[in-house]
C-alpha cells in the first residue's frame, strides 16, 4: 500500500497543478472576448481526449503494465502544462489541455479500480471517501493557490510548470514496480455487456457534469452576471472544490450504513433546484456562491456513490471501471460545451436550460433502467496487487 500513495500522491501534486493552471486560462480567454462557445469548448478539451482514450486503456495496462502506462499518463500531462504556460494562441492551449487530458485516462482508471477492488467491501465506502477527499483536496489546492499568492497567469504557469515536475519525484525513488493484474475472465455472472451498466454511467455522467464540468464555467457564469469578478470568480471553483472535499467522506461512511439509493435521490433534487438559484445571482451575489457548494457537495458525492456501486455490484469486472470513467468525463465534457451555449443565449437561465434537462434524462435512465442498489453487495472477486523489486 505505500507504493499504491506514492502514486496517488504522484497523480493528487499533478492535479493541483491542473485545477490551478487551466481555470485561468480559461478566464484569460473570456477576458479576451472569446465567446462562452469558445471558452466551453476549451474547457471539454481535455475530456474529450481522455473519453477517445479510454478504450485502449485496460488493454494497454494488461499488456505494459501499471509503471510504464502511469509513467506515460504522467509525462504526456507534464508536457500538456508546460505547452499550455508556454502560449496564449488559442489552438496551441487546446493542444496543451489534449495532453493533459491523454495523462490523465492512463493514471484515472487504474488508481480507481485499485481502491474500488481491494478495499475490504464492509469499508469500501469509507476507503472510496477518503481517496476521493485526497483528490478534491488537491482541486481545492490548486485555486487558492491564486489568490493566497497574488498569481497572475505567468506567474501561475511557472508554478504550474514547477508542480508538473515535482509531481515525478514520489515515484523516482527505489526500484520497485507496482502491477495491477485486471482479471482476464469475468465470471458468467458479471458478463453482463455494456447495457446492464447504463444506470451507473447515468449516474457518474451526473457527477461528472457538476463537479467538473462547472469548475471552469462556473467562474465565467458569476463573471457575466456580475456577482464577482476577478480573483474573487477565480476562488469559486475552489470553492466547488472545497464542498466536494468537505462531503466525501462523510458520505462513503453513510453509505456503508444506509446504502445508494435515497442519497442519491437526495443529491439530484439538490442539483436541479442549484440551477434555479443561478439566476437570483445577478441581484443576489450570494446565490452564486451557494450554487457552488451544490455543485461541488453534490455532484462529488455522486460520483463517489457511483465508484462504491462500481466496488460492490462490479467488482471484478474489468468493464465497469472505464464505463464510469468515461460517462463522468463525457459529463464533465458536455457540461461546459452545452453550458457555454445555454449562456451565449441568456446570461441568466442559460446554464439551467442548458443542463436541467440532461439532469432529468440522465436521472430517468438510473431510475428506470435498474434501481440503485440498497444494502445488497455483488460477489467480492479477488483482484491481485503485487510489487516486485
Amino acid at each position: 500500500m505505500k507504493l499504491v500513495w506514492r502514486y496517488t500522491l504522484s497523480s493528487l501534486i499533478d492535479v493541483v497543478a491542473v485545477a490551478m493552471m487551466f481555470p485561468m486560462i480559461a478566464l484569460f480567454l473570456n477576458d479576451q472576448r472569446l465567446s462562452p462557445a469558445l471558452v466551453g469548448i476549451y474547457a471539454a478539451v481535455p475530456f474529450c481526449a481522455l473519453l477517445a482514450n479510454l478504450p485502449f486503456v485496460s488493454l494497454a495496462m494488461r499488456r505494459f503494465g501499471f509503471v510504464r502506462m502511469f509513467r506515460l499518463g504522467l509525462f504526456l500531462s507534464t508536457l500538456g502544462i508546460v505547452v499550455s504556460v508556454a502560449s496564449r494562441e488559442y489552438m496551441i492551449l487546446c493542444f496543451g489541455a489534449a495532453l493533459v487530458g491523454i495523462g490523465a485516462a492512463y493514471r484515472w482508471t487504474a488508481l480507481e479500480a485499485l481502491i474500488a477492488w481491494s478495499a475490504p467491501l464492509d469499508r469500501l465506502g469509507a476507503t472510496t471517501g477518503a481517496y476521493q477527499s485526497l483528490v478534491a483536496a488537491a482541486y481545492v489546492i490548486g485555486p487558492f493557490l491564486v489568490p493566497l499568492f497574488g498569481l497572475s497567469l505567468n506567474s501561475a504557469g511557472l508554478v504550474a510548470a514547477i508542480l508538473a515536475l515535482a509531481a515525478w519525484l514520489p515515484i523516482i525513488p527505489g526500484n520497485k514496480n507496482l502491477d495491477i493484474a485486471f482479471p482476464n475472465k469475468q465470471s458468467s455472472q458479471h458478463e453482463t455487456g455494456f447495457l446492464p451498466l447504463l444506470p451507473l454511467a447515468a449516474l457518474g455522467c451526473i457527477g461528472g457534469v457538476f463537479e467538473v464540468g462547472l469548475n471552469v464555467l462556473g467562474p465565467v457564469q458569476a463573471e457575466r452576471l456580475g456577482a464577482m469578478t476577478g480573483d474573487s470568480a477565480m476562488i469559486l471553483t475552489g470553492v466547488i472544490a472545497l464542498a466536494s472535499l468537505v462531503v466525501q467522506y462523510p458520505i462513503g461512511w453513510l453509505a456503508d450504513r444506509v446504502g445508494i439509493n435515497l442519497i442519491a435521490q437526495l443529491l439530484c433534487g439538490a442539483l436541479f433546484l442549484s440551477l434555479l438559484i443561478v439566476p437570483v445571482a445577478y441581484h443576489v451575489p450570494l446565490a452564486i456562491w451557494l450554487a457552488g457548494v451544490i455543485w461541488g457537495g453534490a455532484g462529488g458525492a455522486i460520483y463517489t456513490l457511483t465508484m462504491i456501486r462500481v466496488g460492490t455490484s462490479h467488482r471484478g469486472q474489468s468493464l465497469a471501471i472505464p464505463t464510469v470513467v468515461a460517462a463522468y468525463t463525457v459529463g464533465g465534457a458536455f457540461a461546459p460545451a452545452i453550458g457555454g451555449l445555454g449562456l451565449s443565449i441568456t446570461n441568466n437561465w442559460g446554464l439551467f436550460l442548458a443542463l436541467g434537462p440532461m439532469l432529468l434524462i440522465l436521472w430517468l435512465l438510473v431510475r428506470i433502467r435498474q434501481p440503485l442498489p440498497a444494502d445488497s453487495f455483488g460477489v467480492e472477486e479477488k483482484v491481485q496487487v503485487h510489487a516486485d523489486t
